[in-house]
């Protein structure tokens, strides 16, 4: 019959359908059983055909996924310490007092004294080998020539200018005189107060006394203008720096003096021993 002739040929064409679309099934199960009808052996084949494509699972992707490119790496820069500045400007530091002139010898002009612990700052260099040229404290623009004997040198000296000493000058020899007190060890030895207000050094002394009541006259001469103290000394001078004070004795007044006239005439030098150049000073004065 045609209907017979017909269900075969519409199956065979939904099965190449059906194999076309799934290349990749497993093996459909056998072709059915002739025997049964046209329509139950389509909804059986039908069923089969559906719980097969249920059965298999869809295909999954085996590519490895490629990672996003990752982002700049943020790079913390860690700052390089800078050491601080050390200061290296020459300096002197003195262990002694110091005067500090206008050249390199004591017949210069004083205009500074350095003391002991003090720093100074160094400005220059000088011809003279102990001597530099220092800034004086306090004092913006004013400099001043110091002996380095008793100083200790720091920093570098060989990039500051150079000097060659300044003219030599008419020395200044000066000094102030008045009576002070009555010192007394053995007898009485009036005592002077001398000031040194020139330019040069004094190291040495002389004194001469005259009681002009009892007609009685003393000398005497020192390489020192200590302050005395009965038998002991107060305060040592070894000498007279320019700004300096010192004292003069007239040694020894056998008779008080106290009351009378003295007729006073004393004598400062450069050099020891009463040698060098010498200016003298005289008063009068009734202790």
């Amino acid at each position: 019959m045609r209907i017979n002739r017909l269900i075969p040929m519409v199956f065979e064409g939904m099965l190449a359908t059906l194999l076309m679309a799934a290349c990749n099934l497993p093996i459909l199960p056998a072709p059915p059983d002739p025997g049964r009808s046209a329509t139950e052996t389509f909804a059986a084949l039908a069923t089969q055909v559906q719980a097969t494509l249920v059965a298999v699972p869809s295909p999954m992707s085996t590519e490895t996924p490629t990672p996003a490119p990752a982002g700049p790496t943020e790079v913390v820069s860690t700052p390089t310490p800078v050491a601080s500045p050390t200061d290296v400007t020459p300096r002197a530091h003195l262990n002694e007092n110091t005067n500090c002139r206008t050249g390199p010898a004591a017949f210069y002009d004083h205009k500074y004294t350095a003391l002991k612990g003090m720093d100074l700052v160094i400005v220059g260099r000088t011809t003279v080998s102990d001597y530099v040229i220092v800034a004086i404290p306090d004092q913006p623009g004013q400099l001043c020539w110091l002996w380095t004997r008793y100083a200790e040198i720091s920093g570098d000296l060989t990039s500051l200018p150079l000097s060659t000493p300044p003219p030599t000058p008419t020395p200044s020899l000066k000094f102030s005189l008045s009576y002070s007190y009555m010192e007394g060890c053995v007898g009485w030895d009036p005592g002077f107060q001398v000031v040194n207000t020139g330019s040069v050094t004094f190291e040495s002394g002389k004194i001469k006394a005259e009681d002009t009541v009892e007609n009685f006259t003393v000398e005497d001469s020192t390489d020192v203008f200590d302050k005395r103290n009965g038998c002991a000394i107060d305060t040592s001078i070894p000498d007279l720096d320019p700004g300096d004070t010192g004292y003069i004795y007239a040694n020894t007044f056998i008779e008080d003096p106290d009351g009378h006239e003295l007729e006073v005439t004393v004598t400062l030098c450069t050099g020891p021993g009463q040698t060098g150049q010498c200016v003298s000073k005289s008063l009068n004065v009734t202790p």
